[in-house]
């Protein structure tokens, strides 16, 4: 994952942090200019010289104003480091330079989250992908079938296909999918298949019905003019994620009943994420399946 340069969005992720962390006055001064980049070689002095009129405002004129604003500094410092230990930053037992640990912390650990959050970094449809995916619990609840279904033909001395065996398909197969439903709600199905490419299952013109009560939910649905989904493209492994939640999930890009399949783009995944991170009372599901040569 390649970062935007930390300079381009430093002042903006600093005052971001700042707010993050309640700092305020001579806090958030001393914060700003002893987290530059820019200052990583300067002396805590050199930065209190930089800074004496803020730390000194409102200081008495009797007060010694040669040591007062280094004083001043190192307990707005010893003030922010404790903070953002509190937060989750590790010292590892050290005592000095905490102002150096706590600053590698921020740019290598926060400072990706924030961009994140922001939309400041590019990730790939892959990437996007992927974190959907680690997101996702394994489950048996969502089994791919032959259409139609073949007869059993098991024979004395036979033996029956494993697990894996029944999870492979060959190319120019006709499936349906099975997805046992625990309980009422809203079903988002998504595949990527062996070609990379991702599509929106549920809803579309194969499941224009995406809520449900319950129970078994079979790909296509009946009141559709599709019979089932044929294995096209090449050989490799279809992943499928489900998200189910009890109400419409907020997401503007949901298709219609009567369109035809979506593919998503990153812009789909990013908000597919978000509208995940902020709602918690979903369950998000995953499986896989093999599509093998003829």
């Amino acid at each position: 994952m390649n970062l935007p340069r930390y300079q381009e969005h430093e002042e903006d992720f600093l005052k971001a942090m700042a707010n993050r962390f309640g700092f305020s006055g001579k806090t958030w001064d001393v914060f700003m200019e002893r987290f530059r980049e820019k200052n990583i070689n300067s002396l805590d002095k050199d930065i209190a010289v930089y800074l004496e009129a803020e730390l000194i405002e409102g200081i008495k004129e009797s007060a010694d104003h040669t040591t007062l604003p280094a004083t001043i500094l190192r307990d707005r410092l010893k003030v922010i480091c404790n903070k953002l230990e509190a937060e989750g930053c590790d010292y590892q037992g050290k005592i000095k330079g905490k102002w150096k640990i706590a600053k590698h912390w921020l740019r290598e650990e926060l400072y990706p989250q924030w961009l994140k959050q922001h939309r400041l970094i590019t990730l790939s449809r892959e990437q996007l992908w992927q974190q959907l995916w680690e997101q996702a619990n394994h489950t048996d609840k969502i089994q791919p079938v032959l259409f139609p279904k073949p007869l059993p033909t098991l024979e004395m001395g036979e033996a029956e296909m494993s697990q894996e065996e029944s999870l492979s398909f060959p190319l120019n197969s006709k499936i349906r999918l099975e997805v046992n439903l625990e309980s009422a709600g809203y079903l988002l199905l998504l595949e990527k298949g062996t070609s990379g490419k991702i599509y929106c299952l549920c809803p579309s013109g194969f499941a224009p019905e995406p809520q449900h009560s319950g129970g078994l939910f079979i790909l296509p649905q009946h009141n559709t003019r599709h019979k089932s989904f044929k294995l096209t493209g090449s050989p490799g492994e279809e992943e499928i994620v489900a998200v189910i939640t009890k109400d419409v999930p907020g997401l503007d890009w949901l298709p219609k009943p009567d369109e035809k399949l979506l593919q998503l783009r990153e812009e789909h995944l990013m908000g597919l994420l978000e509208y995940l991170s902020d709602y918690r009372d979903c369950q998000l599901l995953r499986m896989v399946y093999r599509v093998t040569v003829l």
